[in-house]
């Protein structure tokens, strides 16, 4: 009879193996097995496992680390996966063969009389569950991921049964102890089903708690990296929203470039006939020399974001009679991220425009300029401006009126902040007449 149970064993430790090469198969994954040591070593590793068998109803914790090294290795070796799907596909595919083994030797042990052929339908009872469920893994994949959430749900509501019925048959059981400690009422039946039950409920509920609560654990990371893929879809949407959006303008730039060199002509012989009127000549060329200057205002600094910033900062400037020159290549730091870009340089020009429209004095001329260069493994980037109103400067930050705060406090702040991000440095300095921001930051 022992030894009957010690073949069976091994027997379902060999099937527990073999099945989960079928899966794997099923599951599209590639085989492979070479005549090296890793290969050789692992293969006697499964063969001396097997040999120690898998019992039945019961699963030691020695048995239970046997089957997920079994899976790691084979998923690891045979099918080169990394380690964190190794890790998580051992667990629960050795979770769900212990609990399926468990849940079906104790409901048998339960539901029938005789009890001699329990560990084999035990057995049979399993591997056509597994063979079943390999058959039509595609279809339960598919089900799986369409209803996930539902199943989860589904899942943890029977788990909260289980609990309730179980602690429902408890008291039954602890009452009828109470009938057989105090009025000596033993009655076999009620000793033999109180241990079954006691049983079933030790082998199978804690491998159904921890396979619910990975699968939790699951629901949560995935959505965690659902959401950053969602952010990161979102960011590309933008992206490429920007990027045509700009190529719009690009396209309509050089459609009036062309509209202005093809009616040159005309416009030169416009101006001759207006040529007895000189502030009318005056006016007209004004307007050819904005159309001109609108249409020039086009930007490729390697970074789409960033052209439409300087190009909507540009038109600004233009209205405001502001002097605005732009010197850069952005395209070595790709890294930095767009919320980044537009904090940075939307704030060093905003607070720019805002000192040139401070200032009163015409002698002082209104300038913006913007350079970029790499300077020994450091982007630097310097922004200068004119200004006239008198600032403080301690410890590379700005001290004055309130108002000025406002105004170039907490841009400069916002933009320090990013450039932190970065492990880059702000640097101010401040004169008469001039205003110097200077960004360093290290290239990946």
């Amino acid at each position: 009879m022992l030894r009957n149970v010690y073949i069976l064993a091994v027997l379902n430790m060999i099937i527990f193996i073999v099945l989960f090469f079928m899966l794997m198969n099923k599951k599209g994954y590639s085989y492979q097995y070479k005549f090296e040591k890793i290969y050789i070593a692992t293969s006697i590793f499964l063969i001396l496992t097997s040999i120690k068998g898998l019992g039945f109803g019961e699963t030691s914790i020695q048995q239970m680390i046997c089957m997920f090294l079994n899976i790691y290795l084979i998923c690891r070796v045979f099918y080169n996966c990394d380690i964190r799907k190794s890790i998580f596909t051992s667990l629960i595919y050795s979770l769900i063969y212990i609990l399926v083994g468990c849940s079906i030797f104790w409901f048998t042990q339960i539901t029938l009389i005789k009890m001699e052929y329990i560990i084999e339908i035990t057995l049979i009872g399993s591997t056509i569950i597994f063979l079943i469920s390999i058959h039509f893994f595609n279809v339960l994949e598919k089900l799986y991921i369409n209803n996930k959430y539902y199943i989860y749900i589904a899942l943890t509501t029977i788990i909260n049964l289980l609990i309730i019925l179980y602690i429902y048959k408890s008291d039954t059981y602890i009452g009828n102890l109470y009938g057989m400690v105090v009025k000596n009422n033993l009655e076999f039946s009620y000793f033999v089903e109180l241990l079954r039950f006691s049983s079933t409920v030790k082998e199978t509920f804690p491998y159904i708690l921890v396979i619910v609560s990975i699968l939790l654990i699951s629901i949560f990371l995935n959505s965690i990296k659902s959401e950053k893929e969602k952010a990161k879809k979102e960011l590309v949407n933008e992206k490429l929203d920007m990027q045509y959006k700009y190529y719009l303008m690009v396209k309509d730039s050089q459609e009036k470039m062309k509209q202005v060199y093809h009616d040159m002509n005309n416009h030169m012989e416009n101006i001759r006939s207006l040529k007895n009127s000189s502030e009318d000549v005056n006016k007209y060329i004004n307007n050819i020399e904005d159309e001109v200057r609108i249409s020039n205002n086009i930007y490729n600094t390697g970074n789409v974001l960033l052209d439409i910033i300087f190009y909507e900062k540009s038109k600004l400037c233009m209205e405001r009679n502001i002097n605005f020159k732009v010197g850069i290549d952005f395209s070595k730091c790709d890294f930095i991220e767009m919320i980044d870009i537009s904090s940075i340089f939307s704030n060093l020009v905003d607070n720019a425009i805002e000192a040139c429209n401070k200032i009163d004095d015409d002698t002082i001329e209104k300038y913006i300029t913007i350079k970029g260069t790499l300077i020994k493994g450091y982007y630097v980037v310097r922004c200068e401006n004119s200004k006239s109103n008198k600032l403080i400067i301690k410890n590379n930050k700005i001290i004055t009126s309130k108002k000025d705060k406002f105004l170039h406090g907490i841009g400069i702040d916002s933009i320090r902040s990013s450039v932190r991000k970065y492990n880059g440095e702000l640097k101010i300095k401040d004169s008469d007449y001039k205003f110097v921001a200077t960004i360093h930051i290290p290239l990946e």
